[in-house]
């Protein structure tokens, strides 16, 4: 079993509070605090530290083939990931309609994309659940790479992702459902790369040559996350909405969650980290819920109450999910021996 890091669950937790502050404040403030160098990159980090797991989840084993796609593996991918997305499917439909009833505003939409994790009242973020949907089945073939390959997967992620650019730029499929690039997984392959390569880093000590080339590829990360709200620059083939996250951006979050890892506690009694580190193993519940939240309330005014009720419910779900699946998958008993 894979150790549970404190520094990853805190940055996590620091990932998912600044979502919600996202979703609570207008763009005019962002842009005046310079969110873009904090809070702006909570979903980069949410990708990165994908990657990061997913490095480290092999960093001891020598997988083969057969092995990466078992009953075993989707049933823990259901436990965690698709289990809770169906309880909070469900429970925005009845959020939805007891809105209606209560509100008169009708929140919920049917479409063909819920198949695809669009929730039936949905706010800002859901493309992420699409996102993650997707990694259920990439991550292992991408584990599987890097562990036998890992300069060409590492090359091959980066490429991917800017032939997808570059395709994608006039692709009719996108530009005629904008939901669909925002949720396709290539668009973060090489956030993914560069989680992987800080599996490799995290637990060694930093050279001074890594050092300088880490810090100076996060730099020119910084130079035109600033220049491109704040000043003239345009770079073709990136859609506007999305031109602050893409393979140009991603060093910047890296390097933010290697310094994390490096100045933080494996394990900490402190309690601002330890309510952080609890954020973070919710952290995906908190995501669903807040999702709904926001499709339901969309109010940009309200800053401390949105956190005070997406992190408690969230956290709350999160905490009593398991009882909620074990009243649908009853534990199998096990036969005392005779």
């Amino acid at each position: 079993m894979r150790k549970d890091y404190q520094q990853i669950n805190v940055i996590k937790g620091f990932a998912i509070i600044s979502v919600i502050i996202l979703h609570s404040i207008d763009q005019k403030a962002l842009l005046k605090t310079y969110s873009i160098l904090h809070i702006w990159q909570a979903v980069p980090l949410f990708i990165i530290i994908m990657g990061l797991n997913a490095g480290m989840s092999i960093a001891t084993k020598q997988p083969r083939l057969p092995e990466l796609y078992t009953k075993t593996y989707f049933r823990k991918k259901f436990d965690r990931i698709l289990f809770p997305f169906i309880l909070v499917f469900i429970g925005s439909i009845l959020l939805g309609y007891s809105w209606y009833w209560v509100i008169g505003n009708n929140k919920i939409d049917f479409r063909l994309s819920n198949l695809m994790g669009v929730l039936p009242v949905a706010g800002p973020g859901n493309y992420f659940i699409t996102l993650t949907f997707q990694s259920i089945l990439l991550l292992p073939l991408i584990k599987y790479g890097f562990k036998y390959q890992p300069f060409f997967t590492l090359i091959s992620l980066v490429l991917l992702e800017v032939a997808f650019l570059l395709i994608s730029d006039n692709l009719k499929l996108f530009t005629r459902n904008n939901y669909l690039y925002s949720a396709a997984f290539p668009r973060y392959f090489s956030a993914i790369a560069f989680g992987l390569v800080l599996s490799k880093l995290v637990f060694r000590p930093a050279r001074a040559t890594k050092i300088i080339l880490i810090t100076s590829i996060a730099l020119i990360s910084i130079v035109y996350l600033i220049e491109i709200l704040y000043g003239d620059l345009v770079i073709p083939h990136i859609k506007e909405e999305w031109k602050t996250q893409n393979i140009l951006t991603f060093s910047y979050a890296a390097f933010l969650i290697l310094i994390l890892f490096k100045a933080l506690p494996d394990h900490s009694e402190n309690k601002l980290l330890a309510f952080l580190a609890s954020m973070g193993k919710s952290s995906y519940h908190i995501f669903l819920f807040q999702i709904v939240y926001f499709g339901l309330i969309n109010e940009k005014h309200h800053l401390p109450l949105n956190l005070l009720i997406c992190l408690l419910a969230g956290f709350l779900f999160c905490r009593y999910e398991k009882s909620l699946f074990n009243v649908f998958f009853p534990p199998k008993e096990t036969k005392p021996a005779s």
